[in-house]
């Protein structure tokens, strides 16, 4: 089997890694970034290009791993050089469909995770969300996805594009709080540290039971005077203390502060 990924970023580097170490070795990396595409390339020692006239003509499967925004581009770039392939793309919150116009097989191999080139994935944890236009695409999707993960979901594009929205509350919406509250301790000496083993419970007892069952805090106790006084300390920053505010509100729709 003939894999080309196309781009050199986060995901392209650790599904490629990922993919080798299972014993399915991707057999070519395309990037309009000649120097990205070079070292991802080296360390899976495979060829690679910068163009896309360069595709192998008989791949049978292309990975298009770029940014949300360059999909369609990149799909447009590559239609005139694709016979037979599958081509997927490997984004949460683009639909498969915006493949359609340029080939006759496409579809969608999303790992819902957060990637970063510094943190080693954990891929029996990370769940896999596949579709394809047919019935032995899909299973050929899952197929892979069972080898190199175990969590596997076939997931339409009205499904994922909720799925997406619910990720970015549940991981960059969550991590902003986060970083709100490191410099806020930050600015009054204190260690995020203190914060760790709250974070830890807080995470557990969701995963545990719903989050919404496991609500706790002043906003939820209708506790007024409390979310008042943050409110005051939050007052040299009017961003931070109108998220406290909106978030407070969103908790208890009965609060009013």
């Amino acid at each position: 089997m003939k894999i080309v990924i196309v781009g050199a970023g986060r995901i392209a580097w650790h599904l490629g890694k990922r993919l080798k170490s299972k014993g399915i070795p991707v057999t070519q990396i395309i990037s309009r970034t000649a120097v990205h595409a070079e070292i991802l390339a080296e360390s899976l020692n495979t060829p690679w290009s910068d163009s896309p006239a360069d595709v192998l003509p008989d791949a049978d499967w292309i990975i298009i791993a770029v940014r949300d925004d360059a999909i369609e581009d990149v799909a447009e770039a590559f239609a005139p050089f694709v016979q037979n392939a599958l081509v997927t793309h490997t984004s949460g919150g683009t639909a498969g469909a915006v493949l359609a116009p340029h080939f006759e097989r496409y579809g969608v191999f999303y790992p819902l995770q957060s990637f970063s080139l510094e943190h080693t994935p954990v891929w029996s944890k990370i769940p896999f969300c596949v579709d394809a236009q047919s019935e032995e695409d899909v299973l050929f999707l899952k197929k892979i996805a069972k080898t190199i993960g175990n969590l596997v979901y076939r997931v339409n594009d009205e499904q994922r594009a909720l799925l997406h929205v619910a990720a970015v509350f549940a991981n960059n919406f969550a991590n902003r709080c986060f970083a709100i509250a490191e410099k806020i301790l930050d600015e009054k000496d204190l260690p995020f540290e203190l914060l760790h083993p709250l974070m830890e419970e807080t995470l557990a007892k969701a995963l545990q039971d719903s989050p919404a069952r496991m609500q706790t805090g002043p906003a939820m106790r209708g506790d007024v005077d409390t979310v008042r006084r943050h409110l005051d300390l939050l007052a040299e920053n009017p961003a931070w203390q109108e998220i406290y505010r909106e978030l407070s509100e969103n908790i208890n729709p009965d609060l009013r502060v």
